[in-house]
C-alpha cells in the first residue's frame, strides 16, 4: 500500500507535466480541449448457487473510482490517462483492494472509431452475452490493453463492425501468456436485425519448467437473427442464436472439441422495468472448466452444464438521472443449469462526469 501512496501522485504529475507541455508549447492550427472526468462506480452482487452442478456462491460489493485528464485536439484526436482505484468492502487491505492505469490513444470521427493503449472495456459494443463476460468479469477487467477498429454507418439505425485485440497476460515464471482477438458486427434488415460476436482466445505457457499445463486454443462463434419492436408502450427484444465452440486443449491426446448449442432471448421492457429470459440448450461450451477455470473462461461458469440446459429468468430496473450523469440498475434473476436453481441479486450505481476545457488556438 505504501507503493500506491507513493507511486500514483509521482505518475498523476507526470501526466499532468506532459500535458502543460502539449498545451502550452505552441501546438499549431487545431483548436484543443483539455478533458477532465470521473467516473464512479459501486457493484452488490450476490450469487447463491449451493444446489447447482457446481457451487459459485459468494458476494461482490466493491467501488471503483477512476479520475481520467487528457487533450483533445484536431476535432477527434484524444489523448487520455486514467487511474482504477478499486476498493472491495470488507477487504483487508488498509489502503485500496486494487489501483490500474488506463492510458491511450482515441480517434472519435462519426463513422470511424480507434483505440490504442490500454482503453475502457466499454468502448466495446460487441460480446454482450454472458457466455463471453461474466458481471464480475467485467467490473474487475473493464479494460482492454490493445487495439479495437469500429466503423458505424449512421443510415443504417446502429449498424457497424468491430475488431480488437485484448492482450490479457505477459508471459513470466508465474503468468501464462494469453490474449484475445474479438469481433463483432450488427446490420438491420427491414423489420429484422442480424450480427454475430466471434472470441478467438490463445491460453498459452509461462516460463515455469514445472508447469505441467497444456497450451489452450479458445473459438467462440454466435450468429444471431433479432428483432425489437415496440407497440402500446412495451419495448420489446427477441434474439435467436447459434452457437459454435471449437477448443483444444494440445497436451491432451483428444484433439480438438465442437461443442455447439442455441440461444434464445426473450425481453419485455417499461418504465426501465424488463423481464427476460435467456435459455442455452447444447453441449458443453467449456469444455476444460474444470481444469483451467476462470483463468481460461470468462464467461457464466453455468455454461459448462452437462445436462445440456442453462436457463436464467431475470427482473431488472435501470434508470438514468440528472442528465444521465447518474444510472441506477437492480435485478434478480432465477437460473437452473439441468440440475438444480439458483439465484442471484445485484444493484450496480455508475457516475459518469465528462468535462472539456476549450483552449487557446496557437500559431506558430
Amino acid at each position: 500500500m505504501f507503493f500506491y501512496r507513493n507511486l500514483m501522485p509521482r505518475v498523476l504529475r507526470y501526466v499532468v507535466a506532459i500535458l502543460a507541455l502539449v498545451v502550452g508549447g505552441g501546438y499549431t492550427s487545431s483548436a484543443q480541449e483539455l478533458k477532465l472526468g470521473v467516473d464512479f462506480t459501486t457493484l452488490f452482487d450476490n450469487r447463491e448457487y449451493a444446489s447447482m452442478s457446481f457451487d459459485e456462491s459468494g458476494t461482490l460489493f466493491s467501488a471503483r473510482l477512476t479520475p481520467n485528464i487528457g487533450i483533445k485536439w484536431a476535432e477527434y484526436n484524444h489523448l487520455m490517462f486514467a487511474a482504477d482505484f478499486v476498493q472491495d468492502f470488507g477487504h483487508k487491505s488498509k489502503f485500496l483492494s486494487d489501483v490500474n492505469v488506463q492510458l491511450y490513444y482515441a480517434y472519435r470521427a462519426p463513422r470511424v472509431k480507434l483505440f490504442a493503449g490500454i482503453f475502457p472495456r466499454s468502448e466495446m459494443r460487441g460480446l454482450q452475452s454472458p457466455l463471453f463476460f461474466d458481471r464480475d468479469y467485467r467490473y474487475y477487467a473493464n479494460r482492454i490493453g490493445g487495439v479495437l477498429a469500429r466503423y458505424e454507418n449512421p443510415k443504417f439505425d446502429g449498424s457497424y463492425v468491430e475488431f480488437a485485440m485484448d492482450y490479457t497476460g505477459m508471459r513470466d515464471f508465474e503468468t501464462r501468456e494469453a490474449f484475445m482477438l474479438m469481433s463483432s458486427g450488427y446490420w438491420p434488415i427491414k423489420w429484422f436485425n442480424v450480427g454475430y460476436d466471434i472470441l478467438l482466445g490463445h491460453y498459452a505457457k509461462d516460463y515455469n519448467p514445472e508447469t505441467i499445463d497444456g497450451v489452450v486454443d479458445n473459438a467462440l462463434l454466435i450468429p444471431y437473427i433479432g428483432c425489437q419492436p415496440s407497440t402500446g408502450g412495451f419495448d420489446f427484444d427477441v434474439r435467436v442464436s447459434y452457437v459454435q465452440a471449437l477448443q483444444r486443449d494440445r497436451i491432451a491426446k483428444d484433439g480438438w472439441h465442437f461443442p455447439a448449442g442455441g440461444e434464445l432471448y426473450l425481453a419485455i421492457s417499461r418504465w426501465g422495468v424488463t423481464l427476460a429470459n435467456r435459455l442455452y440448450a447444447g453441449g458443453q461450451q467449456m469444455t476444460f472448466w474444470s481444469k483451467y477455470g476462470d483463468a481460461l473462461y470468462h464467461g457464466s461458469p453455468y455454461y459448462h452444464t452437462g445436462n445440456g440446459i442453462y436457463e436464467q429468468l431475470a427482473l431488472s430496473y435501470s434508470q438514468s438521472f440528472f442528465e444521465d450523469t447518474v444510472r441506477v440498475e437492480a435485478g434478480i434473476t432465477l437460473e437452473t443449469d439441468g440440475w438444480g436453481w439458483g439465484t442471484r441479486q445485484w444493484l450496480q450505481l455508475v457516475v459518469d462526469l465528462d468535462y472539456g476545457i476549450k483552449l487557446n488556438k496557437r500559431s506558430n
